[in-house]
């Protein structure tokens, strides 16, 4: 073997070395950000409906609750007896009410879009704190328990950031 030929099989036996690592490290750093960054949860009934239906893959931002203190109006899963999505509608020590379906926080009527007629009532309370008042879009069944609508701050998983599926109707949902 000439050394020419020596260095050609050298430099491909490198060259197919340098592709392995460079993947592996890819590999590696989707693997973290979809440990540590974000995590997929299928929508599993239409609560949310007309923003999310059932069905719909959403990648939630798990950092986001830790970077900056959940606001309202925000789409975030929790985990109390499974996973959930709701909209945070009152936060930690808002006085809020319930009359005719709609939500006043302070006295004060909340400028809901996309939400549905109801007639959930529920008489004044003041949100506990590090608790927030989680609410789903679609409000037309049966009003659940309240403290099943009061959600601790360790229950949040993250707010919604993308919709990855179904593959027409992807939507980014922070800026």
């Amino acid at each position: 073997m000439t050394r020419v030929e020596a260095n050609r099989h050298q430099y491909k036996k490198l060259s197919a070395l340098n592709w392995l690592f460079c993947i592996l490290c890819a590999a590696a750093v989707v693997a973290l950000i979809f440990t540590l960054w974000f995590t997929g949860i299928k929508v599993a009934d239409d609560g949310m409906s007309p923003a999310l239906y059932k069905g719909d893959v959403i990648l939630f931002d798990k950092l986001s609750k830790h970077i900056s203190h959940p606001q309202r109006g925000e789409a975030y899963a929790f985990s109390t007896e499974g996973t959930s999505i709701g909209r945070i509608a009152a936060l930690p020590g808002d006085k809020v009410a319930l009359k005719d379906g709609r939500v006043y926080i302070d006295g004060r009527l909340l400028k809901e879009i996309n939400v549905s007629e109801s007639t959930w009532e529920l008489e004044e309370f003041t949100v506990p704190d590090s608790t927030f008042l989680i609410l789903p879009d679609d409000r037309t069944g049966s009003m659940p328990d309240k403290a099943a609508l009061l959600i601790p701050f360790d229950a949040l998983i993250g707010r919604a950031a993308i919709r990855v599926a179904p593959i027409g109707m992807t939507t980014i949902f922070v800026s």
